[in-house]
């Protein structure tokens, strides 16, 4: 059996019936017009059974059935069904994800466990481009801002993926992929209103220049509560275009956007130089984030290979005190897919990116102006690059059996280091229904900017007896290290996919992985006690001072079994279920770091999350006019011997009704997201939320 040769060019099938939708993503097709004749030619039941295609596995599009590794997609048509409200929101629907709200416009995700804030294990991209922060070494999702009738599809790739994309890509990628300029010609208006003085409102114009050129601009605006418990604001407006040239041969995209995200806060600062009587002063804060970027990519078919440029440029700052700079981050990327026979193909590529930061330097007067929370850095204004190269040989060993075999070499000028990853897969095809496949890989997270070259505080007061009736003043600090290894990870994983026809999916995975080199706090000592100091000299107030450094002596093993189920008993009905077991087991062995970290550190942190995840949406097509779909999303408990651990569990129910009389009209919807919950914390010290309804009207014209 011959290996399918790369083809660029997709067109995304416009949805006639919900069968139809649930079914595929995308279908690839060629240049050559046989087999557009045969495309148009095709039934519904046959455009039904198509097979679903995936460009992020190994950057070129792959029937996911065939791809080796733990794949999940989520539609354009699950991710409006759903009723999100942000991308963030709508990786709940796949397997080995947890999705924590932190606020109302806020979240963090993780895959496959060790969940964090700032999770540093999973590259986050648009349309190939990368979106994670560089600064603070994960995503900040609240920036991730699309317009949800423009993404075709989130591919979720879980486990190692650095032998193509690299650092970062240690326990998963997410893709998040937009539509075609040509699939977006005309008007598109979205309002939504909603509780808590949401607001939304989206327009998009896509218009056609000739018939190799399309192009689409959009703008977007948000406005809501920050917090479910006060009336912090939130604003978000967002804008960018998209082009797209089709020359047969040759396709050139080019790409540009920009967002700001604004919200204001009650805060306050303490000034340690000041009278006893002034030292805390009431303020309001506004937090605000601004970015823009722009990509070209150009691909190129010959006869026997294909060709590829991809670069972008991006620039983003912020002045949230715990992440205050900005970076300006430009990308290339060069590769080229090469039919060596009819059995073999090889991936051959390399690039470089160059991050130019400038950060927060350590003030004149340390103590003068000290927020609750903030950072400040040893290394303010530097430019880091990354270099790298890899290969991928993907062989037909069999009629039956596949191989792929790669490997990347990447080397940080942040910490002068040069890492390794490599892969292998195979996959066995046993018949048109079961296909089963294996993989090991190793993966490597990025040298962290804010653990070598930060150092980050907190303030607050430290109780001198039982009841905290006696207090001083106290800011712990986090100091930088710069002889930190680089974490890497190592991924043992298999699965199984069983498909009958177009009424059943059901992918399933097991998988082992090994973290080494973890990121943590350690060897805590207090540098001054009651406002004297280890170093002679003393502070005001009787202040104290906490201070520890980042350590790299935790180690964790992480193993689970996901799976996900998508059924179609009847072509108006449909089920998408996934279901996660994930267990951590760290470990920290070095005395002078660790006691810390079993009590309340990144171990303990790691060791106490939700074992089980849930994931059940149906969406139904009542008549042609209405649509009901429900989604139900459970998180199990935490048991834990230390009470700031404990978590109950948390199950949720959203709901979506929609109306459309006929296509030419506006879609009205009414949406409630945890239908009958009242205030609860996705996980514990994170900020309350609750039951919340809005309505969206949305039109194509």
């Amino acid at each position: 059996m011959a290996l399918s040769f790369l083809q660029q060019k997709t067109v995304t099938i416009k949805p006639v019936s919900f069968a139809l939708i649930s079914s595929i993503a995308v279908i690839p097709l060629s240049a050559h017009a046989s087999e557009l004749d045969m495309l148009l030619a095709m039934s519904l039941e046959e455009l039904a059974s198509a097979e679903i295609k995936v460009t992020s596995a190994a950057k070129k599009n792959q029937v996911i059935d065939d791809i080796p590794a733990a794949v999940y997609v989520i539609s354009s048509e699950q991710i409006k069904r759903s009723g999100v409200r942000s991308v963030a929101e709508a990786l709940a629907l796949a397997p080995g994800v947890q999705v924590t709200k932190i606020s109302e416009y806020n979240w963090q995700v993780s895959l496959r466990g060790l969940n964090e804030v700032l999770y540093n294990k999973l590259l986050v991209m648009v349309d190939g481009r990368s979106v994670y922060s560089p600064l603070m070494s994960g995503t900040f999702w609240h920036t991730i801002d699309s317009m949800f009738e423009d993404i075709d599809r989130i591919e979720v790739i879980r486990g190692t993926a650095g032998t193509l994309w690299g650092g970062n890509a240690a326990n998963g990628i997410v893709n998040i992929i937009t539509k075609n300029s040509l699939d977006t010609l005309g008007h598109y208006g979205e309002v939504a209103v909603g509780e808590r003085q949401y607001k939304n409102l989206n327009y998009r114009y896509g218009t056609s220049f000739s018939d190799n050129l399309t192009a689409r601009f959009y703008v977007k605006g948000t406005q809501g509560d920050y917090y479910l418990e006060n009336d912090d604001t939130w604003r978000n407006l967002s804008g960018g275009m998209r082009a797209d040239y089709d020359g047969g041969n040759r396709q050139i995209t080019v790409q540009a956007g920009g967002f700001q995200t604004k919200s204001s806060h009650d805060w306050f600062y303490a000034n340690f130089e000041n009278d006893p009587a002034s030292v805390f002063t009431e303020t309001e804060l506004n937090v605000y984030s601004r970015g823009g970027y722009i990509s070209f990519d150009w691909y190129e078919q010959q006869e026997d290979a294909n060709y590829e440029l991809h670069t972008w440029l991006d620039a983003n700052s912020t002045n949230e005190p715990s992440a205050k700079g900005e970076f300006y981050t430009f990308d290339l990327d060069l590769l080229t897919h090469r039919l060596l026979n009819d059995n073999t193909e090889l991936t051959l590529g390399g690039g470089v990116r160059a991050i130019h930061r400038q950060t927060e330097p350590y003030p004149d007067v340390t103590y003068q102006h000290v927020e609750p929370w903030g950072r400040y850095s040893l290394d303010p204004k530097e430019t880091d690059t990354i270099f790298n190269a890899y290969a991928q040989l993907e062989s037909q060993l069999t009629e039956k059996v596949s191989m792929t075999l790669g490997t990347k070499v990447e080397h940080y000028s942040l910490n002068d280091s040069t890492e390794i990853q490599p892969q292998v897969r195979v996959l066995y095809k046993h018949n048109d229904s079961h296909r089963f496949w294996a993989g090991a890989g190793r993966a490597t997270v990025t040298p962290s900017f804010v653990a070598t070259k930060t150092d980050a505080y907190f303030s607050g007061t430290v109780c001198l007896d039982e009841q905290c009736g006696n207090t001083r003043p106290v800011i712990i600090y986090t100091a930088a290290n710069e002889d930190l290894d680089n974490e890497t990870v190592v991924t043992l994983d298999m699965g199984h996919r069983y498909t009958l026809a177009n009424h059943l999916d059901i992918d399933s995975t097991l998988f082992y992985s090994q973290h080494k080199n973890l990121r943590m706090e350690g060897n805590s000592q207090w540098h001054c006690t009651f406002g004297h100091c280890a170093d002679g000299s003393s502070l005001p107030y009787e202040m104290f001072i906490l201070s520890e450094t980042y350590s790299d002596d935790l180690e964790a093993d992480s193993y689970g079994f996901e799976t996900a189920i998508r059924w179609t008993p009847i072509s108006s009905f449909t089920v998408n279920t996934s279901y996660s077991y994930i267990h951590t087991e760290a470990a920290c062995d070095t005395s002078e770091q660790c006691p810390k970290s079993n009590e309340t550190g990144y171990k303990t942190k790691y060791n106490n999350q939700p074992a089980h995840l849930v994931s059940i949406q149906t969406l139904w097509d009542i008549t042609p006019a209405w649509q009901l779909d429900l989604w139900y999303k459970h998180k199990s408990a935490v048991s834990s011997q230390l009470e700031a651990y404990k978590a109950p569990s948390v199950s949720t129910l959203d709901i979506r009704l929609a109306w459309q009389q006929k296509p030419s009209w506006p879609q009205v919807e009414l949406i409630v997201d945890a239908f009958g919950k009242s205030a609860y914390e996705d996980l514990p010290y994170k900020a309350k939320i609750e039951e919340s309804a809005f309505l969206r009207a949305s039109w194509n014209w």
